[in-house]
């Protein structure tokens, strides 16, 4: 291939010919240069940079080894070939990297137009000798790009049987571009538009794959908002936010196991809201909720760091205290208490006085060893003394007392 460029007569004109022998090595530096610039092209990072700078470099490499006037290359773009990049002997500086030059967004040509537009079309290097005499020749309207009596070579850039834009170099002196020249071109255009092509495909890839891993972290996200979601359905009461009765059952053990380690104190409270089957019947189950939702809030908020709160059905809380004894659980049942029938909750002009009845008991010394036993006794305790409160009129907090295992329950809701 490099040895095609060559004269076919170069024997018989160079070799026992002293006057030439200066012309035959310049020429031969010069093919030289033509292959750096290719070594340069195909030696780009492809993957790292958009497709506009890689055209640039793609220039630069050109520009730096080759002695021409200006270079463009124009790509297919919705019928028209379009300028995406332009690179000239006023903007390529001493340090060896063109500069960007004056905006080229606006130089465009119908496909099949031109000299740049006939190499598109029919994928084959067109040669104007003379841009000022070549009536294939169609300079820009609002800018020239060419001047005066100028040459022109317009490359196509394949890739494949795929043109996907056009190589276009020019010098200000008319015949400037040997055959040499032509066949270089050529080449690096061919290398050129299988690097684009090459670029492309990597960043479609790219495009492809970061769509992908957007839709996947998505569907993660989504996938762990609805784990979380049924997780927090499967251990929180979805009306109050309250950890539901499963809950308080598991980790009651785990707290109950802790201060039986350390023997450390453990009290429990049941709260049942009074009346609360007339707040429904009176003012509908919409306010009755909002009722149990005002009493949550009110736990949560007298509640300590560590405590567990939980609604285990209907109007019926309860709450663990590890580290509390009945002093300090007689104090937090009262406190309670008050701010339960502070609420104030008012419906239309209606004030709806809430009150609760609490239960009380204590860790205390237990014979059973098994924690779930002891837990449910716990309960069991809280439920009579709670209901030992309604019996003697509601509003009222009472500790479990032995006595207390004779009381017949009452109905939900009184």
């Amino acid at each position: 291939m490099i040895w095609s460029w060559w004269p076919d007569n170069w024997h018989d004109r160079y070799i026992g010919n002293d006057s030439v022998i200066f012309d035959h090595q310049d020429h031969f530096f010069e093919l030289v240069d033509a292959l750096s610039a290719i070594r340069v092209l195909a030696r780009l990072p492809i993957e790292e940079v958009a497709e506009k700078d890689f055209l640039r470099q793609s220039l630069d490499a050109l520009m730096a080894h080759q002695n021409l006037g200006q270079c463009s290359i124009f790509t297919a773009e919705e019928g028209l070939l379009q300028c995406a990049v332009g690179a000239g002997v006023d903007t390529f500086g001493g340090d060896g990297v063109s500069h960007q030059a004056e905006s080229v967004e606006s130089m465009r040509f119908v496909l099949g137009e031109g000299i740049m537009g006939l190499a598109y079309q029919t994928g084959q290097i067109q040669y104007c000798r003379n841009c000022k005499t070549d009536p294939r020749f169609k300079p820009f309207v609002r800018r020239a790009l060419f001047y005066g009596d100028g040459s022109l070579l317009s490359i196509p850039v394949i890739s494949g049987e795929q043109v996907l834009g056009v190589l276009n170099v020019s010098h200000h002196l008319p015949e400037f571009f040997e055959t040499w020249h032509q066949h270089f071109l050529v080449l690096f255009a061919n290398t050129l538009g299988r690097l684009l092509h090459l670029h492309r495909m990597i960043h479609a890839l790219g495009d492809e794959v970061a769509v992908r891993t957007q839709s996947l972290e998505q569907a993660l996200e989504e996938s762990d908002a609805l784990r979380n979601r049924y997780q927090q359905l499967s251990i929180k009461d979805e009306l109050t936010g309250l950890y539901n009765r499963r809950y308080f059952f598991a980790e009651g053990e785990a707290m109950l196991a802790r201060a039986v380690r350390y023997e450390s104190p453990l009290s429990l409270l049941l709260i049942d809201v009074d009346h609360f089957k007339r707040v429904n019947d009176t003012w509908g189950h919409t306010v009755g909720d909002q009722v149990l939702c005002h009493i949550a809030d009110t736990l949560l908020s007298e509640a300590r760091t560590g405590d567990l709160v939980a609604r285990l059905g209907g109007e019926e809380f309860v709450l663990i205290l590890p580290n509390t004894a009945s002093e300090g659980l007689d104090m937090m049942a009262n406190r309670i208490q008050e701010q339960i029938a502070s609420m104030g909750f008012g419906i239309v002009d209606q004030s709806i006085d809430l009150t609760v009845s609490i239960g009380m008991t204590e860790l205390g010394a237990r014979t059973s060893t098994e924690l779930r036993v002891q837990l449910e006794q716990l309960y069991h305790e809280a439920d009579l003394a709670m209901y030992q409160c309604k019996l003697n009129g509601r509003n009222r907090r009472m500790f479990f007392s032995r006595e207390m295992d004779q009381i017949e329950r009452m109905p939900s809701g009184v």
